[in-house]
């Protein structure tokens, strides 16, 4: 009998040990998470606080709204200018002509992927969008620069416009490119998680697979894809060395073979000798406007993705 009691407060001991043990590292890990989430929106605050700071003492300075809805960027002479209207709606125009090409690309292809496409021939075409992630920024400028700068000159001596190449279009394109990687895969993802029930019970009904493709598995993929198409839209946004390389860099009005300067370029294209003081300031405060707006952009976009899985929600109910 004392022998049994031994053995049960012995392992009694062993148990409780191990809980302790077992909690501890619980404890440990659940901590570890929560200073990783702080770290991530530690960094967002920092960077937040950062771009206020030194964006608005030259917006101060110049005036919002000669700095936002001035057409005149002139930062060095005896009459300076600070506007940056046109690099705003270039930066504007080039991502509405890149999400125009690229999202139905880039859809369009996720959808062959994940429900047309045969196995060997996906397991050609997956991974050469994979490499596409994969190219550096400076790759695709110098591909625009050799490549499409002179086939949109000649396209454009051909139709009557006198055109270096290098503007709008060229961005446009570049940018297009860019962001279809991550529109497909995670578009792509997004249609591979729709259950095959719907898929099922649309076939059943009648449809086609191509009807059922456009009419229930899209829809009920949206959510997804307008992450992926988010995504896309802050890289065209932020994107930097293949615009400057392509883009002509002349600030005036945007048009379609005409050379713009986006503000991501205005801001790397003068960092390098725009002396301290108002010049220097006043690029920060372009970059200030820049983070403001891909701020808006992700809200927007984030909001719309919301209603669309409260939507999927009040569906499955």
């Amino acid at each position: 009998m004392g022998y049994g009691w031994t053995l049960f407060l012995f392992f009694s001991l062993i148990a409780s040990a191990c809980a302790l043990f077992l909690s501890g590292i619980e404890n440990t890990a659940e901590n570890i998470f929560k200073l990783t989430a702080f770290i991530s929106v530690g960094a967002v605050g920092l960077i937040t606080v950062y771009m206020f700071v030194s964006g608005i003492p030259a917006i101060a300075k110049i005036g919002f709204f000669d700095f936002v809805f001035g057409t005149r960027w002139a930062p060095v002479g005896t009459e300076v200018s600070f506007g940056i209207l046109n690099m705003i709606l270039a930066s504007i125009f080039g991502c509405i002509g890149a999400i125009m090409i690229g999202v139905p690309i880039g859809l369009l292809t996720a959808v062959f992927l994940a429900e047309i496409a045969p196995k060997r021939l996906a397991s050609i075409i997956r991974p050469a969008v994979e490499l596409l992630a994969g190219i550096p920024s400076v790759i695709y400028g110098f591909w625009g620069m050799k490549v499409l700068v002179p086939s949109i000159r000649e396209f454009s001596t051909k139709i009557g416009y006198n055109s270096t190449g290098s503007g709008l279009a060229a961005v446009i394109i570049i940018l297009s490119i860019m962001i279809l990687p991550t529109i497909i895969r995670v578009a792509e993802t997004a249609l591979r998680s729709v259950p095959e029930s719907y898929t099922e019970a649309a076939l059943a009904l009648g449809n086609t697979k191509i009807s059922t493709i456009f009419s229930v598995q899209i829809p009920a993929a949206r959510s997804g894809i307008l992450a992926g198409i988010i995504l896309g839209v802050g890289r065209a946004i932020g994107e930097t060395m293949a615009v400057i390389m392509v883009a002509g860099n002349i600030v005036q009005f945007p048009s379609l073979f005409s050379s713009v300067r986006p503000m991501t370029a205005g801001i790397a294209f003068e960092m390098g000798y725009a002396e301290a003081g108002l010049h220097r300031q006043a690029l920060f405060a372009i970059g200030l406007i820049l983070f403001i707006f891909i701020m808006f952009v992700n809200l927007s976009f984030s909001y719309l993705s919301g209603k669309g899985v409260r939507a999927d929600a009040r569906q499955k109910k």
